[in-house]
């Protein structure tokens, strides 16, 4: 018999337990964010407050770093880099993505193509490219030598090293910010006689702006938090990223180490606190009837485009090829024929094979469970209501991996499961 509610009387509607099971599954994926992500953050800032001993000694550690020069200098070549560094890639990362969207140029897709290859390639590639290229024994050390500079170690090695690196990224980012231009916008600016530099100053760049300021603070987070290229190339000129590695894994010095990765995690936080804003705004501006800007040919124009996407693709090719050369060269630079020998003594004599299978698995592992875990959380927070707290809490500590670098969240490893009287240390 079903019960009649009166009149007035509150409702309860029974929640459904597909409902329950999805809130269940939301929370586990909250506890495997809080587990693997946000504690090991919460541990690098309670070891950057305590001392050796564990005792809570407040800003000590920052006080001490602040005291020791070679830890400043560090601090001030990191930030001067990465500012050279963005300052350069962004202007030529915006020419080549201004080429490929608004000209007829030939053979786009090919440009676009072998400018993504670095992606496929681990920073420090660029890295030993320059070496053979300039090193002590490079093909082109001369000409360095006339150019003025002494050797490619160091930060003139970083920072050219760091714009192959960063390039990709950058363009990725001002292609998409430039195909979202409204055609409808120059069809106006067109039939009132508007010169192109002004239609350039007043329609494409506004309208590319939110996507200039991203592309420069993910080139600057990028730049800032690497620690292969210095590795390789920096020789003695240190930087923040080496200084991690140094201060924790050469001194056992795990209060300063703590200490000079929140330094790295401000800059890369603030770097993705700026970049959502803009990534809104930018959303913002766009509507459903944003017609596609058609290139129109113009020979002149896409000519030069042409020739500056050559030349940009050959230096990438020249990197490339250069690694790949070398790899198969018998004797560098005395004997050049191309041999296995290489390939044979690192795989094999000197067990990288091991290693390459480690990666494999670990690269393997990760994109099963991680995509697995990813697709669980996305899905609970799209396709399901209720529990806006915890939603809110997936929510960020879902995105904070893109704002934490791995070599931070790396050290939070290191002192959060191997803390004593962890359950979760083995």
């Amino acid at each position: 018999m079903s019960s009649i509610a009166l009149p007035g009387a509150p409702v309860r509607q029974q929640i459904h337990w597909t409902e329950r099971f999805a809130h269940a599954a939301l929370l586990l994926v909250a506890l495997a964010l809080i587990a693997f992500l946000a504690a090991p953050l919460i541990a690098i800032l309670q070891k950057a407050i305590e001392d050796a001993q564990g005792r809570y000694v407040g800003l000590a550690n920052f006080v001490a770093y602040a005291k020791t020069p070679a830890l400043l200098q560090s601090l001030w070549n990191s930030l001067w880099v990465s500012v050279v560094v963005t300052l350069v890639t962004i202007p030529i990362a915006f020419v080549f993505a201004y080429a490929l969207t608004r000209s007829r140029m030939r053979y786009r897709n090919l440009a676009r193509s072998i400018t993504l290859v670095p992606l496929l390639a681990p920073s420090l590639l660029a890295a030993i490219s320059l070496i053979y290229w300039f090193g002590n024994q490079g093909v082109l050390k001369s000409w360095l030598t006339q150019l003025g500079i002494e050797q490619i170690y160091g930060a003139p090695g970083i920072v050219l090293a760091e714009i192959f690196s960063t390039f990709p990224h950058a363009l990725m980012i001002l292609v998409t910010a430039l195909t979202a231009a409204d055609a409808r916008l120059y069809e106006a600016a067109d039939s009132m006689g508007t010169s192109a530099a002004r239609k350039f100053f007043t329609i494409t760049l506004p309208g590319a702006k939110y996507g200039l300021i991203s592309a420069a603070l993910v080139t600057f987070t990028l730049v800032i938090t690497d620690f292969g290229i210095p590795k390789v190339i920096g020789g003695s000129f240190n930087v923040l990223a080496t200084d991690v590695f140094k201060l924790v894994i050469g001194q056992q010095d795990f209060q300063r180490g703590a200490v000079v990765a929140l330094l790295l995690l401000a800059p890369a936080l603030l770097t993705f606190a700026v970049d959502h804003w803009v990534s809104r705004k930018q959303t913002a501006m766009l509507t459903a009837r944003a017609v596609p800007y058609p290139p129109k040919r113009a020979p002149v124009f896409d000519a030069l485009m042409s020739l500056y996407c050559l030349g940009t693709c050959a230096l990438i090719l020249a990197m490339l090829g250069m690694a790949l050369f070398a790899s198969f060269a018998t004797l560098w630079p005395y004997n050049l024929a191309p041999s296995l020998r290489h390939y044979q003594m690192g795989l094999f004599d000197a067990e990288v094979g091991e290693a390459f299978a480690n990666s494999l698995k670990m690269g393997v592992g990760t994109a099963v469970f991680g995509t697995a875990l990813v697709f669980v959380g996305a899905y609970m927070l799209e396709k399901t209501q209720g529990m806006r707290p915890l939603r809110a809490l997936v929510r960020l500590l879902g995105m904070l991996p893109m704002a934490v670098p791995g070599l931070v969240l790396g050290l939070g490893y290191i002192f959060f499961f191997n803390a004593r009287g962890n359950p979760l240390g083995g």
